[in-house]
């Protein structure tokens, strides 16, 4: 990382622990406090003090390397079954498609009808120069829709990636439809809005398997420029497969990890032996702040012992030269 993404994140990290993590908690306690009890363990204490296993939907294969405690288990996928059959008017228009489909959906949190008129006339001018198909989520009425174009209120994202036709999605950059994508191989034209979606779709994209569009400033040039650079260019493709296959190979299915590890931690009541000590550490002695301040200070009175050896070695050799002097003078 540059100078300036570990500045950013280190900014961002400041941030997070003085305010927003705070404002978090205060948000939570208020309704656990209120409903339950007004002694009941704060999210913090639960946090900091009681929590036995940490379950992340994540793999390192999508993410940069990082060391893990062993109670932070990683099950990225778990959300992930087998492919069902897809209802009859997608397999029709997918069928036919022989230069391919292209996935759009923002996701289910993000509903892509607030999109400004300006972005969704860029990608539908951008969709109708190209041969391939679009099925695209999207919850209201479009007017004058591409030929090419399938407009649906859902879809069955899981599903319709196993399709064999697929050859891209566009999407938020979620970790769920992140996720899916490099199950399924399939590339990526990410346009992440908040939160973890740039990290995600920033990973891929130094991975090979993506290319990253602004949501906010679309054109149909730079949809056309993004979506042809990837559809054109085997190495995403061949990118998105590696990752697939490194996401998939695992001793055990992300299912059965979280089965194992919570049944690990009941059968030794908490597993107080997978939690790190760290955890339990101030924050001075966390950043070693201690005995940064024994070393200073050592150094400190390493400093001043050897200024005054010297002090009394250069007073000692005046007072011998004088006394000399004198002597000679006589």
């Amino acid at each position: 990382m540059t100078l300036y993404q570990r500045t950013v994140n280190t900014v961002a990290w400041l941030m997070s622990t003085i305010a927003i993590h705070p404002l978090n908690y205060d948000l939570n306690n208020a309704p656990i406090q209120h409903y339950l009890d007004a002694s009941a363990p704060t999210v913090q204490d639960i946090i900091n003090s009681r929590t036995s296993l940490v379950m992340v939907n994540s793999h390192f294969s999508m993410l940069q390397s990082r060391p893990l405690v062993p109670n932070f288990v990683e099950i990225g996928g778990i959300h992930i079954k087998d492919a069902k059959p897809i209802p009859k008017d997608f397999k029709n228009f997918m069928d036919d498609a022989t230069h391919g489909v292209i996935l759009f959906s923002l996701g289910s949190l993000v509903r892509a009808s607030t999109m400004s008129n300006s972005t969704l006339q860029a990608l539908m001018g951008a969709f109708a120069t190209l041969n391939q198909r679009i099925v695209f989520k999207f919850e209201e009425v479009v007017d004058e829709i591409p030929p090419n174009v399938m407009v649906r209120k859902w879809l069955p994202q899981r599903d319709l990636l196993d399709h064999h036709n697929v050859r891209l999605l566009m999407a938020h950059g979620g970790q769920s439809s992140t996720i899916e994508a490099v199950y399924t191989g399939t590339p990526m034209v990410g346009m992440p809005l908040f939160s973890d979606q740039y990290n995600n779709i920033q990973t891929l994209v130094l991975k090979g398997a993506a290319e990253l569009l602004d949501l906010h400033h679309l054109t149909k040039e730079r949809v056309l420029e993004a979506v042809t650079k990837v559809l054109n260019d085997s190495r995403y493709k061949t990118n998105a497969e590696r990752l697939s296959r490194q996401f998939k190979d695992r001793l055990a299915s992300p299912l059965d990890t979280a089965v194992y590890w919570t049944e690990y931690v009941l059968r030794h009541r908490g597993a107080p032996q997978l939690r790190s000590q760290l955890a339990d550490l101030p924050w001075y002695r966390f950043l070693l702040l201690d005995v940064i301040a024994v070393l200073l200070l050592g150094m400190l009175a390493s400093f001043f012992i050897v200024r005054t050896i010297i002090k009394c070695i250069f007073y000692i050799a005046i007072s011998i030269y004088r006394r000399t002097g004198k002597s000679k003078d006589e």
